[in-house]
């Protein structure tokens, strides 16, 4: 116990000293946003760096964690799972740079995060859609349906692992979106977790876990990107909705034989509105054949739902206090 408990100390530690590093760190001006050298970084922040400019490829590495970055890209692949920059990382004058929002709303907030001082308590499930509000259509599936019975899975393995869950719905209703997130802080809810499932006009497949969009920047779908967008409520929490996703990602593709997407970043309105951590998963493509036969089977959403309730304590396994 005293190994772990010092284990804990010396990791704030670090996190502590790579906060106060990157405040000291010269920047420069790339396309109107704030980049800072990557080496600089990785030095402060306890990180080997290796560039490997034929394949053009960044790794980082310390005793604990790797980070590989692409130069002239928004990809980023952390502990192995797959990670969507705000801003790509970029070669000038023989140096790789890396935005500052990116080290400070992405990658501290999942290699260094931070303790909270509250207990992760009551966990909103939001399901997707409803009512007369089908979602995706592939043949006669409805995307409600399938949000539903995963709600519905993830609610008893919540209440089983000691948490109090509410749903948004729980039956085939339709509700308001704004109403999701409101009922959630209603209902003193300490993180909120949006079920979906995907569509596409191409046979593209796997597994895509959004949190917020920081203020200032395109989401990703967008292609990411300097944007004048100002600060929504949920920006309040961008350390969290970030590594609350990088841990959601990771164990669904651990769990589950879904491919890595990545953690992405969009302004969807259940995210903009919420009052505490929250993630929207899209759980595979139902325009996929192979993906779709996954998410109609009742065994697949069985092993989804442990993986979410996996990325959860996770989660709370990391941010709380001992």
């Amino acid at each position: 116990m005293k190994a772990l408990v010092a284990l804990f100390v010396l990791m704030a530690a670090l996190a502590a000293e790579a906060r106060n590093s990157l405040q000291k760190l010269e920047r420069t001006i790339v396309s109107g946003s704030e980049y800072i050298r990557l080496d600089d970084w990785a030095d402060g922040a306890g990180f080997a760096l290796r560039w490997d400019k034929r394949a053009g490829t960044i790794t980082l590495s310390s005793p604990s964690a790797r980070l590989v970055l692409g130069v002239d890209s928004r990809r980023a692949e952390i502990g192995g799972v797959n990670v969507m920059l705000s801003l790509p990382v970029v070669n000038r004058s023989a140096a790789a740079l890396i935005s500052l929002l990116d080290a400070r709303k992405t990658i501290e907030p999942i290699l260094f995060p931070q303790k909270l001082n509250t207990r992760l308590n009551t966990i909103c499930l939001d399901p997707g859609h409803g009512g007369k509000d089908t979602g995706e259509i592939s043949r006669h599936n409805y995307e409600k349906t399938y949000t539903l019975l995963l709600a519905r899975e993830v609610e008893g393995l919540l209440q089983h692992a000691g948490f109090r869950v509410v749903l948004t719905r729980d039956n085939d209703t339709y509700v308001d979106l704004p109403a999701r997130p409101l009922m959630a802080r209603r209902q003193g809810a300490d993180l909120f977790v949006s079920l979906h499932f995907n569509s596409a006009e191409n046979d593209i497949r796997g597994l895509e876990v959004y949190c917020l969009t920081p203020a200032g920047v395109n989401s990703s779908n967008e292609g990411g990107g300097k944007a004048p967008r100002l600060p929504e409520a949920g920006n309040a929490h961008d350390n969290q909705n970030a590594l609350l996703a990088y841990e959601m990602q990771k164990a669904i593709t651990i769990g589950t034989r879904l491919e890595d997407r990545g953690v992405k970043r969009s302004r969807f309105e259940v995210l903009r509105e919420a009052l505490m951590p929250a993630i929207l998963i899209e759980g595979g493509f139902m325009s996929n054949a192979s993906d779709a036969k996954m998410i109609y089977d009742a065994a697949f959403r069985k092993r989804m739902a442990q993986a979410i309730v996996d990325g959860i304590l996770a989660y709370k396994k990391t941010v709380e206090r001992l």
